[in-house]
């Protein structure tokens, strides 16, 4: 029986101490690969502690791939793969070797009715965005900061201030331990791409999912890098298909992958830490676009938080939690590409105003974003939870399914239907709601910079008669009192184009 001292958990909860307990224990062995955990309730006994508590600790595991649940039988620990240093990886090689592409239908009618629900949208809710609190922050800066601070030039990496106070942020919300000097600050992630294109060399490879975010594909080829784009099976980038592409760069969206919503477990980014540390010169690009928007249980660690190798470089933006008119989003260096930056692109001009970036960092120091995104998850949370009812008890709910639903402000609504996806997309459309059909992301077939064997994703994206329809359900904008109309709006749509098809489940 698993036994852990629950008096010296200090300030974190019950919950929160008995996961890093199993955690650390699985990932050192002393709880063996598929080894079976007790059952929640002779361990809730054991400890002394509530029922619900082990739920959680026990959940949060899941959601991390460290345990799996198997029905009728338990929890059981997942296998990890080992984590290999940079010479153990050449070795073993040489031994055995942040708004998705919005799809316009061809058949749409020029004459559609104004849009009820935008759905492939990732904009801001209106009325949520703290006015006021913003105001008087600009005004704050405008009468405390020296005038020469305003108006200088920030520095190439971006004012020391909101440098500190985003390391900060990481450390209070991540859980990871960087310093300021690692943090390069920039207007948007695309800016901050570009970047990472020329400090890590244009005739490296890069690859990113498929499907993936249609916009990065494009930023990678106007740069005139070698692309690939490699698959996804279960549990993220497929890894046999990773290895044929010659890739040295991967663009990854582990927490939270777009369009599909899947959650890469800890098993498969241990993997992918080893194949970084397989050669010279790889890196793997961890987007963490909307990290701060994640449901249910604790934040899934990020994949630099557990690199000991200096291979991973941390992106976020501010665009999905304040707003995508402000253009702030920053990059995590490790400490050696960080000196790199320095020394080699260190002439660039930080492409953010010196006011902007103080009036965020006053933002953040002052509690303002904390409070900020919390209430915006609250709001989040209560209208998925509405979405999620609604489309329960909708006409079409016995024929639907939802994949990836509590990482982020996206999940994917599996449908049943024997009208093609363009099809169920187009009747929506005329019914005033916008859905991007998830076949749409996929690009597997345009390979780039020379051919390359490809490995079928095991996602059903294609035109198969009998796979479910598949949408990107983008709820970020969505209202709460627009929830029934939008549901209402699909019904008519999706019930028009599957008059007597079988009522199966995705």
């Amino acid at each position: 029986m698993l036994t852990y001292p629950l008096d010296e958990r200090g300030e974190d909860s019950l919950y929160g101490y008995l996961y890093h307990c199993i955690k650390r224990d699985i990932e050192a062995g002393a709880i063996s690969a598929h080894e079976k955990l007790p059952s929640k309730r002779a361990l809730a006994k054991h400890l002394g502690v509530s029922l619900v508590t082990v739920e959680g600790a026990y959940a949060q595991l899941a959601a991390e791939g460290y345990v799996r649940s198997e029905p009728r039988r338990g929890y059981f620990a997942n296998e990890l793969a080992p984590l290999v240093s940079l010479k153990e990886g050449s070795r073993k090689r040489a031994d055995d070797l942040s708004s998705g592409g919005t799809v316009t239908d061809a058949t749409a009618d020029v004459s559609e009715p104004p849009l009820i629900a935008d759905l492939t949208s990732g904009a801001a809710p209106l009325g949520m965005f703290p006015y006021a609190l913003w105001a008087k922050t600009l005004r704050d800066v405008l009468a405390h900061e020296p005038e020469q601070t305003l108006l200088r030039e920030p520095p190439s990496l971006g004012v020391l201030r909101l440098r500190e106070a985003i390391a900060g942020h990481l450390r209070a919300f991540r859980g990871l331990e960087v310093g300021p000097e690692q943090i390069v600050v920039g207007s948007g992630a695309q800016t901050l791409y570009q970047l990472v294109i020329q400090l890590l060399g244009r005739s490296s490879r890069f690859a990113v999912e498929d499907p993936g975010y249609t916009r990065l594909t494009s930023i990678y080829e106007s740069n005139d890098v070698c692309l690939s784009q490699v698959p996804l099976d279960a549990q993220g980038i497929d890894m046999e298909a990773l290895r044929a592409s010659g890739a040295a760069v991967a663009h990854l969206m582990p927490s939270h992958q777009y369009p599909t919503g899947l959650v890469t477990p800890i098993s498969r980014r241990y993997e992918l830490l080893g194949w970084a540390t397989e050669a010279s010169g790889r890196y793997l690009i961890e987007d963490d676009y909307d990290c701060e928007f994640r449901l249910a249980g604790r934040p899934i660690p990020t994949m630099m938080s557990i690199d000991t190798d200096e291979r991973v470089i941390y992106a976020n933006t501010f665009s999905r939690s304040l707003g995508p008119a402000f253009r702030i989003a920053y990059a995590v260096l490790p400490p050696h590409l960080a000196e790199r930056f320095q020394r080699d692109l260190g002439f660039y001009s930080c492409t953010v105003s010196a006011m902007e970036q103080l009036a965020l960092a006053y933002f953040i120091e002052n509690g303002h974003f904390e409070r900020h995104v919390n209430r915006m998850r609250s709001h989040y949370r209560a209208v998925q939870s509405e979405l999620m009812d609604a489309l329960a008890a909708s006409s079409f709910g016995h024929r639907l399914a939802v994949e990836g639903a509590d990482a982020g402000l996206h999940f994917v609504l599996c449908i049943d239907a024997p009208a093609s996806e363009a099809a169920l997309a187009a009747a929506a459309r005329r019914e005033g709601v916008a859905l991007t059909p998830l076949s749409s992301f996929r690009r597997t077939s345009a390979q780039l910079c020379g051919e390359m064997p490809v490995r079928e994703s095991h996602l059903a994206l294609g035109p198969s008669e009998n796979s479910p329809r598949r949408f990107l359900v983008s709820y970020a904008g969505l209202d709460r009192l627009a929830v029934a109309p939008t549901v209402e709006a699909l019904a008519r749509a999706f019930d028009g184009q599957t008059a007597g098809f079988w009522a199966g489940r995705c």
